[in-house]
């Protein structure tokens, strides 16, 4: 008996030790832009790019005065904010009540010849783009918020 119990006191640290190394987690790179209001529409916040893997982007928004009865569509265009452009890739629109997205990016939607070009973490940073968010799918013409991205972030 006293063997069984001196071997379960010794075991019980084992049952509640990590097998993971902090050491060899991977390291997630990660990059926020800014989300300007467009117009006084009060609606503003972040784009966080986020590395997860060397051909795969996680794009998370977060806002703040988004309209609870609307989802707000986002897309990242060409060019800087200022000049305008195409759009290059079609992002989950924004949750009016939480005024969060998430959207993974492996791939450019349109531009052209470039249209299904995969684009990875390394390729948006250097992307000519900035983000565009829409009033609503019926209201696309309505920017209300909207950030230079990638190689136009010292853009004015």
């Amino acid at each position: 008996m006293k063997k069984l119990m001196l071997g379960l006191l010794l075991a019980t640290p084992l049952l509640f030790m990590n097998c993971s190394d902090d050491d060899d987690a991977p390291s997630q790179e990660s990059i926020t832009y800014q989300l300007a209001e467009v117009d006084s529409s009060g609606v503003s916040g972040t784009a966080r790019f986020i590395k997860l893997d060397s051909m795969t982007t996680r794009i998370d928004v977060q806002l703040s005065g988004t309209i609870d009865s609307l989802t707000h569509p986002m897309h990242i265009h060409v060019n800087d904010a200022a000049e305008g452009g195409d759009i290059a890739i079609t992002l989950e629109g924004v949750n009016g009540v939480t005024g969060l997205s998430s959207t993974t990016v492996t791939r450019l939607d349109s531009i052209g010849d470039a249209a299904g070009t995969s684009i990875n973490y390394e390729g948006l940073l250097e992307f000519d783009g900035h983000i565009n968010v829409h009033l609503s799918p019926e209201e696309l013409s309505t920017i209300v918020a909207q950030g230079d991205i990638g190689s136009n972030i010292n853009t004015p």
